[in-house]
């Protein structure tokens, strides 16, 4: 298996733009550009401790864990491959080459995608409601399966990810796997098919009809982007299958889920999900005005960018916009922060916030001595090989 890792990117979803006004290198990790005080960020867990999200390590100790699926998680439950989007404090740069920016989180908003049964299972793909999830090896597998090989086609799965609205394809960033099946199932896309008694849609293939007694916005059409929950079992009595929503939501930018102040720094890493021109756009809902933005790369539908600007009535003012390659998105490492326990010398192993790590003589060690302190306070950088975390890099951390 290539060596490949956690590939930043935040999940949402297109709203309709408004007339909002088109670069970079790498922008990983926010350096104070604005003057509001405080920071956005929006994209993809890719280290524990506290969390790790766009290059910027976010101490999430005293946070507000918010969650999109109407659960009420702690920061306890914030772990690799999740979407979050995060308001916190003004970002502390790196001090050092090596080191990280910081900052302190007070809201995190977290989310799955799609949870259901496996229809299928490909390659590096599989289906849920006929909807294809790809996967890439830094996607993120915990449960019954510690590795798309695992999959089987009794499991039943909740995605993380971003969804590719040209496609209907979700990218995978996480997969939570289970042979219990959940209390509900859940799905997002872009809806079509939608009746005119506005009691039956579609998300794909999908068919749905909506509940009774359901939760809904005022007015919801054909090309919107929506999150519905549905009933685990299909109604019975019709000709195709056909799933009954109990919930259907407008997915909405975080910007005004939070009320970001203006002048707050912004960076977002994600998809283009709507496109007016290269000056008026949208990443995964977050509505972005690039009019003054240096732009490296050609945007468009379904690109993948990284953004760094600041707020401004609830839209990003991008400063920087940079088309990421997947390439580069899967270069990108894990990074693990805490204290060693059960080390075993002879197996080379260790754990780290839950996690067994395998070491070997290509491991890079900087000030770390098993001999003289066997559980020391450590830096890790790693990656997913075959289901086991291999460690690149383990530094005292001081």
């Amino acid at each position: 298996m290539n060596r490949r890792t956690a590939l930043l990117t935040l999940t949402g979803a297109a709203l309709h733009l408004t007339g909002c006004g088109g670069g970079g290198g790498g922008l990983a990790g926010l350096t104070s550009g604005g003057t509001g005080g405080g920071s956005f960020t929006s994209g993809t867990i890719t280290g524990l401790g506290s969390i790790i999200v766009n290059g910027i390590r976010y101490d999430d100790s005293a946070a507000s864990v918010v969650s999109r699926d109407d659960s009420t998680p702690s920061a306890r439950a914030l772990k690799l491959g999740m979407v979050v989007s995060i308001q916190g404090s003004a970002v502390t740069p790196a001090a050092t080459p090596t080191a990280i920016a910081e900052a302190t989180a007070s809201r995190i908003s977290v989310g799955s995608e799609w949870q259901g049964p496996i229809d299928a299972l490909g390659n590096t793909t599989l289906t849920v409601f006929g909807l294809t999830v790809d996967t890439l090896a830094s996607t993120v597998f915990e449960g019954a399966a510690l590795q798309f090989s695992e999959l089987l086609s009794n499991h039943y799965v909740e995605v993380y990810g971003y969804l590719d609205t040209t496609t209907g394809h979700l990218q995978a960033t996480r997969i939570e796997s289970s042979t219990t099946q959940p209390a509900q199932y859940r799905l997002s896309g872009v809806v079509s098919a939608k009746a005119s008694d506005q009691a039956t849609f579609q998300i794909g293939s999908t068919r749905m009809v909506l509940a009774a007694q359901i939760e809904q916005p005022a007015a919801w059409n054909n090309g919107d982007v929506v999150r519905v929950q549905l009933n685990t079992t299909p109604q019975t009595g019709v000709a195709d299958t056909l799933w009954t929503a109990t919930r259907l939501q407008l997915l909405s930018s975080p910007l005004l889920e939070f009320e970001i102040d203006d002048d707050d720094e912004a960076e977002i890493h994600g998809t283009i999900t709507a496109f007016v021109s290269n000056q008026s756009f949208q990443v995964n809902g977050i509505p972005v005005n690039a009019s003054s933005a240096s732009i490296s790369g050609t945007l468009g539908l379904g690109v993948r960018v990284e953004i760094k600007g600041t707020v401004s009535a609830q839209i990003v003012v991008a400063e920087k916009v940079k088309v990421e390659s997947e390439d580069a998105s899967a270069n990108q490492e894990f990074e693990f922060y805490g204290q060693v326990s059960q080390l075993d010398t002879q197996a080379q192993t260790f754990v780290l916030r839950d996690y067994t790590f395998h070491y070997s003589t290509s491991t890079r060690f900087e000030d770390v001595n098993w001999a003289s302190n066997p559980a020391p306070l450590v830096e890790v950088k790693a990656y997913q090989n075959n289901g086991q975390w291999e460690a690149t890099e383990i530094k005292l951390d001081d």
